[in-house]
């Protein structure tokens, strides 16, 4: 039974590869000091990424960036420009952070509550230890119980204090290449099972350097492969609590470290505090180089005779061929994203310059929904349908702009309608079919990519029945949409479910309900159930960004949050 588990888990993490390899290019964001980039703060960029599946890559440019991380989205790789040019730095101790703090989220330099993230090319570094002279528990790397599958590769993690890389799922699995790690008591202290290789260790106090916690599982270990450790004068090399499983192969060792071989810690004072040894002292050496302590000598296990991925993580992970992919994303010029995205509509989704009154567009909004990399440009215009829009030459104005990837939104309907004026008047089984297909046909010429909406429902309730009167021009749009093979969004009917579940009282609040002698314009107040407020607004861009999502659209991956 174990066997097939293990087997299985194997198996979906190998077509977890597979589909990681046939994907496209992450998700990337820039991040740079100087404002060269989207992003000045590596936790702003954090914050922006939407809650898909998507692997993101943030690209963080030089500098020392004075900020706290905190990583709660699966898949997020951050790579620096380099390990000693981009540090991201902050001084916090342990012990201060839980005086104000209930538990130990945020007292690390980089937290993590999320699996898949991968470091690359920089420098965590709390720096409480070196500022204020104190060595107690201060992390640069803290894994909680939810993090696992944690990389690290060409990086240098340092605390002045203990526990500088500490990873915590008693579960978890982690690997770290060609890194550099300092610090004092038990500075690298893996649960689980970790892989470090070809990485530097440096110890600034006269206790153990390495520490493991295997207890839930026999298989479970801490490796090091082809590093060198050394330290101060009599620097120990390693100690558990739990019970543990260290392999340490090919490692030089400096004449520094202390005669004392890696040791289980009890206390013989107070018992209870003693943890659980069900498999004794597990400590394995094989071609140890430097010092010439007797416990140094080879003892490896015959049943050991390689050391690769599959031994070590029991063909759960792969992380060296993840990193190989990754480290490809790096070298791979990044997709252009789309230069635009225009918004083509009527004074529902318009901009609206008079801000002190509270009516919006839900199109003036939604750039408070999106990533900076998409430039949404609202070309809506109050009271116009597509007869107008189009010869007032404002769709003329478009085309002239428009370049090739740009996205144009078409929304009208609500003008369209207007029997009783000709300059608006589209009838909606003719001109107005006609006119969303020119536009979609213009669009196209242009190498762009158009998409329609169907427009916002109006609050008009029969009682507590909400009138649907856009609907036929709502769904006009959508059979257009699918006889052109383009994008629809069905904001009628998003809209409409809402109004109708929150009732005449609830759904009062999204539009204009202005009362006497506010505005000197309407001295008797004003009530309007087609214009929206700003919470209206907002509410309409959340339902457009929603569906987005829904429908995994490209745009999709430039949502910066769901909800204001």
């Amino acid at each position: 039974m174990k066997f097939l588990t293990v087997w299985l888990g194997a198996l979906a993490f190998n077509l977890f590869c597979l589909s990681l390899h046939a994907s496209e290019q992450p998700l990337r964001l820039q991040v740079a000091l100087d404002g060269s980039a989207p992003f000045r703060s590596v936790q702003q960029a954090l914050d922006s990424l939407p809650a898909t599946k998507q692997w993101a890559l943030i690209e963080i440019g030089p500098g020392i960036y004075k900020e706290k991380l905190y990583l709660t989205r699966d898949k997020v790789v951050l790579a620096g420009s380099g390990k000693t040019s981009t540090t991201i730095e902050y001084p916090e101790l342990r012990k201060n952070h839980l005086k104000q703090q209930p538990d130990d989220w945020g007292s690390a330099v980089v937290n993590i509550k999320a699996s898949d993230i991968v470091l690359l090319d920089l420098t965590v570094f709390n720096s409480y230890g070196a500022l204020y002279g104190d060595h107690d528990h201060q992390f640069a790397i803290r894994g909680f119980e939810q993090a696992s599958r944690i990389i690290t590769d060409q990086c240098r993690v340092i605390a002045g204090g203990a526990d500088s890389l500490s990873l915590w799922n008693k579960q978890g699995l982690y690997y770290h290449s060609n890194c550099y790690f300092e610090g004092h008591v038990d500075y690298v202290c893996p649960r689980g099972t970790a892989w470090i290789k070809q990485s530097q260790f440096y110890s600034q106090a006269t206790e153990a350097s390495l520490w493991h916690d295997g207890e839930l599982d026999k298989n479970a270990k801490l490796v090091v492969t082809d590093s060198k450790l050394s330290g101060i004068q009599g620097f120990l090399l390693g100690r558990r609590h739990y019970d543990a499983q260290f392999y340490l192969q090919n490692n030089q060792y400096s004449p520094l470290m202390a005669d004392k071989p890696i040791f289980r810690k009890t206390y013989p004072d107070e018992p209870s505090r003693d943890r659980a040894n069900l498999w004794g002292e597990r400590s394995y050496f094989n071609g140890s180089t430097g010092a010439s302590y007797g416990w140094l000598k080879d003892n490896w296990p015959k049943a050991v005779s390689q050391i690769t991925e599959d031994w070590v993580y029991q063909g759960q992970w792969q992380p060296e061929q993840l990193l190989k992919t990754i480290r490809s994303w790096l070298t791979t010029k990044a997709n252009t994203p789309p230069a635009k995205l225009y918004l083509v509509g009527d004074s529902t989704m318009s901009d609206k310059t008079n801000l002190a009154y509270p009516e919006r567009g839900w199109g003036q909004l939604l750039p408070d929904f999106m990533l900076p990399q998409l430039q949404v440009v609202n070309l809506a215009a109050n009271g116009r349908s597509t007869l107008r829009f189009l010869n007032e030459g404002r769709w003329q104005m478009l085309l002239d702009e428009l370049q090739a990837g740009d996205y144009v939104l078409i929304q009208f309907g609500h003008n369209d309608q207007k029997q009783d004026d000709p300059k608006r008047y589209a009838e909606v089984n003719t001109r107005y079919p006609e006119l969303l297909q020119q536009f979609i046909r213009e669009v196209k010429a242009k190498a762009a990519i158009p998409m329609l909406a169907s427009s916002i429902c109006r609050r008009n309730f029969k009682g507590k029945t909400l009138e649907r009167d856009l609907a036929a021009y709502a769904a006009q749009a959508k059979q257009q949409a699918e006889l052109a093979q383009v994008d629809f969004f069905d904001l009628q009917q998003h809209s409409c479910d809402l109004w109708q579940e929150l009732g005449p009282a609830g759904s009062q609040p999204y539009f204009i309900q202005v009362p006497a002698g506010l505005y000197q314009k309407f001295p008797d107040g004003k009530t309007d159930n087609t214009h929206l407020s700003v919470q209206g607004a907002s509410k309409v861009a959340q339902l457009f960004v929603q569906d987005l999502q829904k429908q995994q659209h490209q745009l999709a991956t430039y949502v910066y949050r769901v909800k204001l």
